[in-house]
């Protein structure tokens, strides 16, 4: 009764963000002339960390509508009768639950950072593969010598308008402009080929400003080199790792350098913040005054102003090396808290499809989506807040699970004790809502 609802809910809510993805991303990738293959992979990268988020969610809507149907069919009363409880009934899913969720965290430490890091890289190289897409209209851009500025570009015919390109050859400047330039690499990416259409090219000599030269073309080439152009070019271990393409282990490593450094500087810290008390001690407050009559005055105002100037500048850093280390630890727990949702969607969905007596899917969508809004809420403000160092990072990717878990506990404790239940009367909503319409 599960497996079926799992599955629908899962590929639902996958879809669902597959759609936002190439709503984002789909002007860097269709329409640029690359392979569908090319594109298939990098949809299917994705689909990693859409699957990640995308299986707590089926896990809610499955527990829903099977413990629903267990209840709206009387067999929960049956299993009841045999000497069984809800509580029991509860448990097979639960099992479950605990089984998503070690399969999860497996799969969120081990494969999700290398799918992120390969879509990472993969589409640095979609970016370099086609030769307008680092050109952006009214903006100069250099390339091997050649400085580009386009007041138009059209991406899918690899065509830029009104052109000026500035180069120069030893002493002498050259700028052409053109009506239009075409962009096309050869075969094997090495050259990029811009042909030029009704244009000027100057000519000036930085020596002599007297010697310049003005030439009209109707049609002109430039060849570049465009070494490292080519799809597949970046090597993965060249692009930089962040904390969404690492695992556990290599953000601990880089949490604990980040503590480590801002251990190194604090002590800093500490010992100019010792001399700056000293110093205030030692020659007081008169002494700081910069009206004064002390000859010395002034010097000791400055060296003790400099001194706390040294001790602030410490603490900046101190607060941006924890700062990093927060950012690796609110990941490290992200780990651990979106696979645990499995367990506390369980626990929620479960003893709520019991109680609603309700199994058909527009009741287990619409309780699926309120819970969605709830959990994804507070992970998106925890996340922000364990960013800002308003919250410790443990508690900020943990609350959410605590807020949902804490519900789920309590609808566990009523259904065992039979104490509640709640119906939808669909048809009584529908004439309530439309005697207000009439009245109003």
């Amino acid at each position: 009764m599960h497996i079926g609802p799992f599955l629908f809910g899962t590929v639902c809510v996958v879809f669902f963000f597959l759609l936002q993805f190439l709503f984002k991303a789909g002007s860097e990738i269709f329409g640029k002339g690359l392979d569908p293959w090319v594109i298939t992979k990098l949809i299917a990268y994705n689909l990693a960390w859409m699957l990640v988020l995308a299986v707590p969610l089926g896990v809610l809507v499955a527990s829903l509508m099977a413990y629903g149907k267990l209840s709206g069919s009387n067999e929960l009363t049956i299993i009841k009768s045999a000497g069984g409880s809800a509580l029991r009934a509860m448990m097979p899913g639960m099992l479950g639950g605990l089984t998503l969720f070690i399969g999860l965290f497996l799969f969120n430490d081990r494969i999700l950072p290398e799918t992120n890091h390969t879509a990472m890289v993969m589409l640095l190289d979609i970016r370099q593969v086609q030769p307008t897409l680092a050109i952006e209209p009214g903006q100069l851009i250099t390339l091997q010598g050649y400085s580009i500025l386009a007041r138009k570009v059209d991406r899918a015919r690899n065509t830029l308008y009104d052109v000026t390109i500035y180069t120069q050859n030893g002493e002498q400047m050259n700028t052409i402009t053109a009506r239009t330039a075409e962009l096309v690499f050869n075969q094997d990416y090495s050259r990029l080929l811009m042909t030029l259409r009704d244009g000027e090219i100057h000519q000036l000599d930085r020596r002599n400003t007297a010697r310049f030269t003005r030439l009209s073309f109707a049609e002109h080439q430039v060849v570049v080199a465009a070494t490292g152009f080519n799809l597949g070019s970046t090597d993965p271990n060249s692009v930089g790792r962040t904390d969404r393409t690492m695992n556990i282990q290599q953000m601990r490593a880089r949490a604990d350098s980040a503590e480590a450094r801002a251990n190194r500087v604090a002590t800093r810290r500490d010992s100019l913040l010792m001399e700056f008390t000293l110093r205030v001690m030692e020659f007081g407050a008169g002494a700081l005054n910069p009206l004064s009559s002390d000859p010395g005055a002034s010097q000791k105002m400055l060296e003790t102003a400099t001194l706390k100037g040294q001790i602030e500048s410490e603490q900046s850093v101190v607060t941006q090396h924890l700062k990093e280390s927060d950012q690796y630890w609110v990941e490290i727990h992200k780990k651990y808290s979106i696979p645990a949702a499995c367990l506390v969607f369980m626990l929620v969905g479960a003893p709520l499809g019991i109680v609603v007596r309700r199994g058909n899917f527009g009741v287990s969508a619409a309780i699926t989506l309120g819970f969605f809004v709830i959990y994804w809420a507070c992970l998106v403000t925890g996340e922000k807040l364990a960013d800002r160092g308003a919250l410790p990072p443990a508690v900020a990717m943990w609350m959410a699970d605590a807020i949902i878990g804490a519900i789920g506990l309590y609808l566990t404790i009523l259904v065992s004790r039979e104490t509640v239940t709640l119906t939808f009367e669909f048809n009584r909503l529908r004439r309530l809502f439309r005697k207000k319409a009439m009245k109003t």
